[in-house]
């Protein structure tokens, strides 16, 4: 039997709870694991082709279109996909997609490898001629695993192979199988080779395209930190430390925001925001030195409030563009970084004002994603309402689930 005095306290305690009618009830937390193991399972669903063990760039699974080089995978993006699928493993402890890594690795360590699987598809659709029989007796003959371009992830284009290099590495971390880091270590000294004498990484090996750029060379202070972090060797930590220091002497943090390029003004790309303070958090991982993160840290807080892409309401931004492929995934690779920074900033017990804003951004992003309409099933290119331009692929979703990634 309750006594008056323990109902009084009982009534006075309830009396301080909130009171929230049906519509004022507070929502439940977004799921966001769910979000992404969705979002892939859609990814894949759309785009994935196990000939290849990779995806193709656009609906419909075409092998013709494939083999005859017209329809390829989107090579930097799914580095992307590789990187995002160990995160969330990592992040919830699961082992949902290391059968589905090790199968990509092992069927485009050496591109090209995969095409008879290809070819047996296309032989039982009757849709193989003799002539696709000599093209591809052609092509097998011509794979070389020696080769720096079609082997080991690494092509003409170092950004592209840096971000392989990174996607790997941290696959290697995971399992500690070699493979990985052999990857890994291949693509570094790929960059390595490509150094300028003027300074700083090449964006690509062709001639016109030799001038260094933010992404290859923040990507390159990444890959080489963590290097050395795995391997204990110093002329990885000497190449991060080499690239930083051109960074800063080529000006690509102007006060502001990081630009594109030596001499540019104003050029925000979301992807090189993040890519940048990557780049110094993964130098105090190493190091130990808390004035990478205090670098880190006032680097993103003028990022955040002063650059544009971050809207008032916390949704990432990209202020620039909507148009072309590459720009569909740029801000999932900030909200990676974002991410990464601000867990090193609490692991650290410092900046905490940049870290809560910092995790205020995931949140909005992330939570404006799952109230988005699709298209399709897929998510689309701007995260805020309305739309500047509606656009979806491949890039776009990817992009949206690896910042819901971060938000976890």
């Amino acid at each position: 039997m309750i006594t008056r005095s323990a109902f009084l306290k009982s009534l006075a305690a309830t009396a301080l709870l909130p009171r929230f009618s049906a519509a004022e009830k507070p929502a439940a937390k977004p799921d966001f694991a769910k979000a992404f193991r969705d979002g892939m399972a859609t990814l894949d669903e759309i785009f994935w082709v196990p000939e290849i063990a990779n995806w193709l760039d656009r609906p419909g699974k075409d092998l013709r279109g494939h083999f005859e080089g017209k329809i390829n995978p989107p090579w930097w993006s799914c580095a992307n996909a590789v990187e995002a699928m160990v995160d969330f493993m990592n992040v919830t402890r699961t082992s949902l997609y290391d059968a589905r890594l090790r199968e990509i690795h092992a069927g485009n360590v050496l591109r090209g490898s995969r095409l008879p699987k290809l070819a047996d598809s296309l032989r039982k659709q009757e849709k193989w001629t003799e002539a696709d029989e000599a093209k591809l007796r052609r092509t097998m003959k011509s794979l070389d695993a020696g080769k720096i371009h079609g082997s080991e992830f690494r092509n003409e284009y170092l950004d592209d192979s840096a971000w392989w290099g990174i996607a790997w590495l941290k696959f290697h971390e995971r399992t500690t199988d070699p493979r990985y880091l052999r990857t890994a270590v291949a693509i570094h000294k790929h960059l390595a080779n490509n150094w300028r004498k003027e300074g700083g990484v090449s964006w690509a090996e062709e001639a016109d395209k030799r001038d260094p750029n933010a992404i290859t060379n923040s990507l390159f202070v990444v890959l080489s930190a963590r290097l050395h972090r795995v391997t204990k060797q110093q002329d990885f930590l000497g190449w991060a430390e080499k690239t930083i220091a051109w960074e800063k002497e080529a000006k690509l943090y102007n006060g502001t925001g990081i630009v594109d390029r030596p001499g540019h003004k104003g050029d925000y790309w979301t992807y090189n925001q993040g890519a940048y303070l990557g780049g110094l958090e993964a130098l105090h991982a190493v190091t130990g030195k808390q004035a990478w993160l205090d670098e880190a840290a006032a680097v993103a807080t003028t990022i955040m409030e002063k650059s544009g892409v971050v809207l008032g309401d916390g949704v990432l931004y990209e202020k620039l563009s909507t148009e072309g492929w590459d720009v569909g995934m740029f801000k999932g690779i900030c909200a990676r970084y974002f991410g990464i920074l601000s867990r090193s900033l609490k692991r650290q017990r410092i900046h905490p004002e940049v870290s809560g804003k910092l995790d205020r951004v995931l949140a909005a992003s992330a939570g404006a994603i799952l109230k988005l309409p699709q298209e399709g099933g897929l998510y689309p290119l701007e995260w805020q309402p309305p739309p500047r331009a509606k656009v979806v692929n491949y890039n776009t979703q990817l992009s949206a689930l690896i910042a819901i990634a971060a938000a976890l």
